[in-house]
């Protein structure tokens, strides 16, 4: 939304607020601030129509909190309506903060009061493409402006913990299979923790809501094509992050492994974008300015956007510098000074682990010769780890103002927790 990586904008962790005795994002100032410029509202000043439809997750609540499951839940509040002020641009509304029920989930629209969500009884990424539908017909003008161009935003939580909400139909698609069978990458782990933690089905529920979405935004694009708006249309479809599933031992995200971390990127606008496929190094700050560029409105992307515009390359044009890797960060709440930073490279993946009091750890794997990373190789190879870091890491703490460096911070650092 801010095309900042985290030290900048703020959004070091996930939004939510501590019950009493328990720290939360909030705590940290971890949510979206009303000040920043967004990428929507550089297009709403822009003169377009701006719908947003599903997961927002960029506010941490506020008491009184709303009526929700989750609030709280495991010593935070997480669920919260977002007031009209914090929008950014978004004049169509029909969203949520966060809430994992995903077969009866909840929403606020334009009208409906913050102490009285809607309750709707259908699959949430079901549910969202049909409202998506709705926009884009806009009966009656009743979503958005006919005569405007519009922008809008379907943020589907699937997949998503908890992944035995999802419909039989899409299980039925792999009734055949078990998630054994349907998992066979060389580095999943399936030990009694995974199994007895997740459930025997994990995989396969996992897989059956990624079926799910790939349906549901199926139809979104479907419906485009009937209404001839495709060729006028640029679609961008991407996720926050993947999950291991089992590999190295890790059931889901917050990690460095590539499931988790590269995440397939997918823009179509017939007639505009070639067909190709890249494996240009891009990440989230990208999205921003690429947008902007690729809609002939580079001249307002802010002085205050860290990342690159790469529509050259997505127009199949020259021009674009292409990064030689990207930045990786984990911060740990109130310790935006340590946790986890690295870098990846078109061959190699370096994350430097730095812990109050301890000396610090380095894992380096070769994505190369070892695809499923089960191997570290730092220890034998200092002087490719050091080679990345002056090359690589630095350069990307510099530029985006993060104080991390690679050094050990002692038991007693006063500033250790800044």
């Amino acid at each position: 939304m801010t095309g900042q990586y985290p030290y900048r904008n703020g959004l070091q962790g996930n939004c939510h607020t501590g019950a009493h005795g328990n720290f939360g994002g909030k705590d940290f100032g971890i949510e979206l601030k009303k000040e920043a410029i967004t990428w929507s509202d550089i297009l709403k000043k822009q003169g377009f129509s701006m719908g947003y439809i599903g997961k927002w997750h960029l506010d941490a609540p506020e008491a009184p909190f709303v009526p929700s499951y989750n609030n709280p839940i495991e010593g935070r509040y997480w669920n919260d309506w977002t007031p009209p002020e914090k929008r950014h641009g978004f004049d169509f509304w029909y969203s949520y903060g966060t809430y994992d029920l995903h077969l009866n989930p909840i929403y606020w629209s334009n009208d409906t009061p913050r102490d009285n969500p809607l309750r709707i009884n259908q699959w949430s990424p079901e549910h969202e493409a049909d409202m998506a539908i709705k926009y884009l017909r806009n009966e009656g003008g009743k979503y958005r402006n006919s005569n405007e161009p519009f922008a809008l935003v379907v943020s589907m939580n699937p997949p998503h913990s908890p992944y035995d909400q999802v419909p039989q139909k899409y299980l039925d698609r792999f009734k055949d299979q078990t998630s054994r069978s349907m998992n066979k990458r060389p580095n999943v782990v399936w030990d009694k923790t995974y199994q007895e933690g997740y459930g025997p089905e994990y995989f396969k529920e996992y897989m059956a809501m990624i079926n799910g979405v790939d349906e549901q935004f199926g139809r979104i694009l479907t419906e485009l094509e009937r209404l001839k708006l495709d060729k006028d249309t640029l679609v961008v479809f991407f996720s926050d992050h993947g999950c291991c599933m089992g590999s190295n031992g890790q059931p889901t995200k917050n990690v460095h492994y590539e499931e988790a971390m590269r995440i397939p990127m997918m823009f179509r606008w017939p007639g505009k974008l070639p067909a190709c496929q890249d494996d240009l190094l891009f990440s989230a700050p990208d999205i921003y300015p690429t947008l902007l560029g690729l809609m002939g409105l580079g001249e307002h992307i802010p002085d205050s956007v860290e990342g690159t515009d790469f529509s050259k390359t997505l127009m199949g044009h020259p021009g674009d510098k292409r990064p030689t890797s990207q930045f990786y960060t984990f911060m740990p709440y109130g310790g935006q000074s340590y946790g986890r930073r690295g870098v990846r490279t078109e061959r190699y993946t370096l994350v430097i682990d730095r812990k109050i009091g301890q000396p610090l750890t380095y894992i380096l794997h070769d994505n190369k010769n070892d695809p499923y990373q089960m191997e570290n190789i730092a220890l034998n190879n200092m002087s490719l780890v050091n080679k990345l870091i002056t090359e690589e890491l630095i350069p990307w703490l510099e530029h985006s103002g993060d104080v991390w460096r690679p050094t050990e911070v002692s038991a007693n650092a006063v500033n250790a927790y800044i």
